[in-house]
C-alpha cells in the first residue's frame, strides 16, 4: 500500500486539515516577533507574546484533550480552533492593543487550539487499516515538517512586505478553512460514561515516552539555536546557518516519507531509542567538526532520523495507552515537545554566555543521553519485573 493507496477522500481532507491547522502554529513564533518589531510592543513585547503562546499551548493541550474522552471530536476541535481564530483575528484588526492584551490574545490563540493536533492524530487511526497506521503517521510528520519549513519565509514576506499584522490574518483564514473542512470527515466520539476519574494522571503513566519527546526536542533546539555561534566559533560564515538548517528541514521531510514507505524490524519502542542515540552521536560530532560540509551532512543525518523518532514515539504511546486516552497522550507528547524546546532555549542562552558553542552542544548531547538512558532503564526494569508467586 505505502502512499500510493493511502489517499482516499477522507485521508486527503484530513491531510489538508492538518496542514491548515498547523500553519498558524508554525507561523506564530516569528509572527509575534515581527509584530513586536513593527508596533509599539517592540521585540520584548513580541518575545512575551511568543512565550505566552507556547506556555498556554503546553498547558492547554493535555487539559483540553481530556474533554475528548466523552465528547464528539469534530465539535470539540471546531470550538477550540474557532476561539483561536477569533484571537488571531483580533490581533490582525485591533488598531493598537497594549502589550498585556496582545500577550493575553496570543495565549488564548495557543491554548484553545492546542488539543487539535492530538485529536486529529487520533482521528487518523480510523481512516486507515491498523497495519498501515505508521504510514499515515509518517504522512502527518511530513506535512508538519513541510509547514514548518515554509512558514519562516511566508511570515517574513507578509510581515515585512505588507504589514506586521498580516501573518495573523493568514492564520485566521487557515484556521477557519480547517474548521470548514473538518465537517467533511466522519466524526469520532469518546467512550460513553465517566471512564477513568483521572485521565491525565493515567496518561502520565507513559512518562518514559514523554521524556523521550522532551529529550529529542531539547537536542534539536540546542543545535538549531547554537549553530550560528558554532559556525562563527569555527571561523565559518554565519550566513551558512540558514542553508544548513534548510537542509535539515528537507532531510526531515524525506525521513518521514522513507519511514512510512515500509515496515522496519524491531519494536517501535526499540527503534525510537536506537534512532535517538544515533541522533545524539550525530549532534555531538557536529560540535567537533571544523568544516561546514561535514556540519551540514551531520545535521542532514540528524534531520533524516528526527522524523522517524517522532513517528515511533507516537506509535509507542499508542501501544501503551487505552484507545480513549490516545488524544490525551498525544497532547501530552505535544506539550512535552514545547517543554523540551523551552528548556533548551533557556539553558542554551545561559551556556553561550558562560562557555564556548561547541561545549554548549556537547553539554546538550550529554543531557539528552541521560534522559534517553533513563527511559531505556525504565523500559528494561518493567520487562524483568514479575509478580511474586506463592
Amino acid at each position: 500500500m505505502a502512499y500510493r493507496g493511502l489517499f482516499t477522500k477522507h485521508v486527503s481532507i484530513w491531510a489538508a486539515i492538518v496542514m491548515a491547522s498547523r500553519l498558524p502554529v508554525a507561523m506564530a513564533p516569528l509572527a509575534f516577533l515581527f509584530y513586536g518589531r513593527g508596533t509599539d510592543a517592540g521585540y520584548s513585547g513580541g518575545a512575551a507574546m511568543a512565550a505566552g503562546y507556547a506556555v498556554a499551548e503546553a498547558i492547554g493541550a493535555p487539559l483540553l484533550s481530556t474533554r475528548l474522552r466523552t465528547r464528539p471530536y469534530r465539535r470539540e476541535i471546531a470550538a477550540g480552533l474557532g476561539l483561536s481564530a477569533v484571537a488571531f483575528a483580533l490581533l490582525a484588526f485591533l488598531p493598537s492593543p497594549g502589550t498585556a492584551l496582545a500577550v493575553a490574545l496570543a495565549a488564548v490563540a495557543g491554548a484553545t487550539a492546542a488539543a487539535a493536533p492530538g485529536a486529529l492524530r487520533t482521528m487518523a487511526e480510523d481512516l486507515t487499516p491498523r497495519q498501515h497506521l505508521h504510514t499515515i503517521l509518517s504522512l502527518e510528520s511530513t506535512l508538519n515538517m513541510t509547514v514548518w519549513a515554509a512558514s519562516p519565509a511566508l511570515v517574513s514576506v507578509l510581515a515585512l512586505g505588507v504589514a506586521p499584522q498580516t501573518p495573523f490574518l493568514i492564520a485566521t483564514v487557515a484556521t477557519l478553512a480547517s474548521i470548514a473542512a473538518l465537517w467533511q470527515l466522519p466524526d469520532k466520539t469518546g467512550a460513553t460514561g465517566e471512564g477513568q476519574r483521572a485521565p491525565l494522571k493515567q496518561a502520565l503513566t507513559a512518562w518514559p515516552v514523554y521524556l523521550t519527546s522532551i529529550a529529542a526536542m531539547y537536542l534539536l533546539a540546542s543545535i538549531e539555536l547554537t549553530l550560528p555561534a558554532l559556525l562563527e566559533h569555527r571561523g565559518l560564515p554565519v550566513a551558512y546557518s540558514g542553508p544548513i538548517l534548510t537542509g535539515f528541514a528537507l532531510a526531515s521531510i524525506v525521513g518521514g516519507l522513507v519511514y512510512g514507505a515500509r515496515t522496519w524490524p524491531g519494536s517501535v519502542e526499540r527503534q525510537s531509542t536506537v534512532l535517538l542515540l544515533v541522533m545524539i552521536a550525530g549532534v555531538a560530532l557536529t560540535a567537533l567538526a571544523s568544516h561546514w560540509p561535514v556540519i551540514a551532512g551531520l545535521l542532514a543525518l540528524t534531520g533524516l532520523l528526527q522524523a522517524a523518532v517522532l513517528i515511533t514515539r507516537n506509535l509507542t504511546l499508542r501501544e501503551q495507552l487505552p484507545a480513549e486516552l490516545h488524544p490525551v497522550g498525544y497532547s501530552a507528547l505535544y506539550a512535552g515537545s514545547g517543554i523540551g524546546y523551552g528548556l533548551s532555549s533557556a539553558v542554551t542562552g545561559l551556556l553561550l554566555t558562560a562557555t564556548t558553542p561547541d561545549t554548549a552542544v556537547l553539554i546538550a548531547t550529554g543531557t539528552t543521553l541521560v534522559l534517553t538512558a533513563t527511559t531505556w532503564l525504565r523500559r528494561e526494569a518493567s520487562k524483568v519485573k514479575k509478580p511474586v508467586s506463592g
